[in-house]
């Protein structure tokens, strides 16, 4: 094939698969649009998971009706007009890439009216052709996206169920909802109302909104502060250690309003809280960073999720100070631990039980501290260690199951599932479409996606992230054997299919098992993963007198 110029149609299916991945990603960006045209009330009408339809309106300042059929065309904004502009990005949305990538995959309706405007307009999209109108309207705008994908069926493919994709969207409005605290905002999904959130313009109103979105639990223990330094400010409320999440889907940042996901940020709040919170635990917090628009380049991808700050160094060293000021943790806190002890090699020689043993008086002589103490790890699967004035054996993989029991018992359901690179097929006995349905319902809510492929066969596509070593033959086996389904046997279950990490163990993970056997040494100690090491205890390890 030679060299030859796309159509239009063709160009900008492809520039919206850049910015419109989901009906989620249709949502951010027309929120975006309403919030640059200023408006304080917005409604969001969502049917089938935004498949069907997406409605937003707003009481904006609205689109002029000459320029009503240039919004929908490729690279027209009204955000910036010359290059120079690019370099000092206050507006949400800059690019005039969103409406136009929309209408190339959709059947779009925009009305609209300024009010200095006598009528509104209203703008009829469909198959490359437009037609405008006179349309009695109030001032605002508002966007109709109907039948998203309907004439791209392999991208529609890929999507996934309503209630998947509806969460999506509910999740985003929800990170939007305090982005913007003034705006009044209401989401209904197939009819119903979901979220109502009246304009919280004093903080009062602005802790209730985060009640309302993260938990009245969040915002009982979180801890608010805000700081400044060379022009930059922060503020926000970030959880305190007590609070501890199975996911990280709690961490919301905002830089100069936008809703972003930066590693550079992240990573600053990850530094803070990772030698605080149990492995696998997570904080919670809103953050929001103002900076000088022309010291970040927001235009890094499409999406507008990533930005590039001018001095990295300092934003992240700015934002892990003072969460550490707030948490009241030393500032050079360094998490990890010496790594000149000694080492030992196990031999081969039986061991001797003796009352002053050499290889057990190094273990006993330590102080019980968290910043001192030693440990050994025994053929992967046990490990030595000293507690309370006692030495102890402990079973590692029994600790990591009585661990991960307890965290699954007290996450917030769904669990977070990590999607599978390669989708794996698995055989199951017949079951009714009742059966199937309820099993696949309950699944869900541990992180597991699984859809029938034929009439004995599954394909699962996730599996829970807080379950990296599951066994998953042997966990669908006895689950779909099980005479009924319950969610407390299904954690147990998933518990028991969870084998042993043969990676050896790092400092950071053994003193976070020490502080994990102090607070349940009692219980730990019932149900034997731990076992003090007296001397009638070694004696019958060993089995000898």
């Amino acid at each position: 094939m030679r060299i030859h110029q796309l159509s239009t149609e063709v160009a900008n299916q492809i520039a919206a698969g850049e910015v419109i991945e989901r009906p989620a990603s249709v949502v951010k960006e027309l929120l975006e649009n309403a919030l640059d045209a200023q408006a304080d009330v917005i409604h969001i009408d969502i049917g089938f998971g935004g498949l069907n339809q997406i409605k937003i309106s707003d009481n904006g300042i609205g689109i002029v009706a000459e320029d009503l059929p240039l919004a929908i065309t490729p690279h027209a904004t009204s955000k910036i007009s010359k290059l120079e502009d690019l370099a000092a990005i206050e507006s949400l949305g800059f690019r005039g890439e969103a409406l136009a990538s929309i209408a190339s995959i959709s059947k779009l309706t925009i009305s609209s009216k300024p009010a200095m405007q006598e009528h509104g307009m209203l703008l009829e999209y469909q198959n490359q052709a437009a037609k405008v109108r006179p349309f009695p309207r109030a001032k605002g705008t508002t966007v109709d996206v109907c039948d998203l994908f309907y004439n791209a069926p392999v991208r529609k493919k890929f999507l996934k169920t309503e209630q998947t994709e509806f969460q999506a969207i509910d999740n985003l409005v929800r990170r939007f909802a305090l982005s913007a605290p003034h705006v009044t905002i209401k989401l209904n999904h197939n009819g119903k109302s979901i979220l109502s959130l009246p304009a919280a313009t004093q903080e009062v109103l602005q802790q209730a909104r985060i009640s309302r979105l993260l938990g009245k639990q969040f915002i009982e223990s979180a801890m608010y502060f805000n700081a400044e330094h060379n022009g930059v400010k922060l503020y926000g409320w970030i959880s305190d250690i007590h609070y501890q999440r199975s996911q990280n889907d709690k961490i919301w940042v905002y830089i100069n309003g936008r809703m972003v996901k930066d590693k550079l940020v992240n990573h600053a709040i990850k530094q803070v809280y990772e030698p605080i919170l149990y492995p696998g635990r997570h904080p919670a917090c809103i953050l929001y960073l103002v900076i000088d628009p022309q010291e970040i380049d927001v235009n890094v991808h499409p999406t507008k999720h990533e930005v590039r700050f001018q001095q990295p160094r300092l934003i992240h060293d700015f934002i892990n100070t003072q969460l550490r000021h707030t948490l009241n943790l030393p500032v050079h806190l360094n998490p990890s631990f010496s790594k000149e002890w000694p080492k030992r090699q196990l031999t081969k020689e039986p061991l001797r039980i003796q009352e002053n043993n050499e290889n057990f008086n190094w273990l006993m002589q330590q102080d019980q501290t968290q910043t001192n103490f030693k440990w050994l790890q025994l053929y992967k699967r046990y490990l030595l260690i000293y507690l309370n004035q006692k030495p102890y054996l402990v079973d590692l993989l029994k600790l990591q199951q009585q661990w991960l029991q307890d965290i699954l018992r007290s996450s917030t359901l769904p669990l977070a599932s990590r999607a599978l690179l390669v989708p794996v097929y698995s055989d199951i006995p017949t079951l009714s479409f009742t059966d199937l349905q309820l099993a696949r319902e309950l699944l869900l809510k541990v992180g597991i996606d699984i859809q029938l492929k034929e009439e004995n066969k599954l394909i699962i596509y996730s599996l829970p992230q807080l379950i990296p070593n599951l066994n998953l033959k042997s966990f669908l086996v006895t689950f779909f054997a099980s005479p009924y389904f319950n969610l407390d046997s299904l954690i147990d279950l998933l518990v028991k299919n969870c084998t042993q990490d043969d990676t050896p163990i790092t400092e950071e993970q053994c003193r976070s098992y020490i502080s994990y056997l102090e607070e349940n040494q009692s219980v730990l100690e019932k149900s034997q993963v731990i076992k003090c090491l007296s001397k009638e205890v070694c004696q019958s390890l060993l089995n000898v007198e």
